[in-house]
């Protein structure tokens, strides 16, 4: 291999760890901010994941945590209309933002789409996918270790 196929090689490498890292840090931002932060915590994993074997790995364990607890609300029919609830809720209050306080749209956006997020995995076929990642994870084998109490 050439010097400048390695070293463009680790460029791509090290542009892929610092978009990676800035969308993963966003995601965890947005845990205690409105919006949807697995997600964007999931889709940092995912741009790791095409460079680092320990961002897949732990990929696998955010996909299958988090469909665990989708599915685990969704079980009952109260989790399902709580769900239903705070979708539509978060829809509206989004929509509120953005109409009242027009210089916080950004906020307002986030909210909605956190909310049209959860409202998502209500249908049947995303559901179905949720049941199965919460078993399987993302690369469809259970090989997550159970969490003992």
């Amino acid at each position: 291999m050439s010097v400048s196929r390695r070293a463009g090689a680790q460029v791509k490498k090290a542009v892929i760890l610092m978009v990676g890292v800035t969308v993963a840090l966003a995601g965890v931002a947005l845990l205690a901010l409105p919006g949807p932060g697995m997600i964007v915590i999931i889709v940092g994993l995912l741009i790791l994941s095409a460079e680092f074997a320990w961002a897949q790995r732990w990929l696998d364990i955010a996909v299958e945590k988090a469909a665990s607890a989708t599915s685990s609300v969704q079980g009952s029919k109260r989790g399902r209309a709580m769900l239903a609830l705070s979708g539509v809720g978060m829809i509206a209050i989004g929509v509120g933002i953005c109409v009242a306080f027009s210089e916080f749209w950004v906020a307002g956006v986030s909210i909605g789409l956190a909310g049209a997020i959860g409202l998502a995995t209500l249908h049947p076929r995303v559901a179905d996918w949720v049941e199965e990642k919460a078993l399987t994870g993302i690369d469809d084998e259970d090989n997550v270790p159970a969490r003992t109490p």
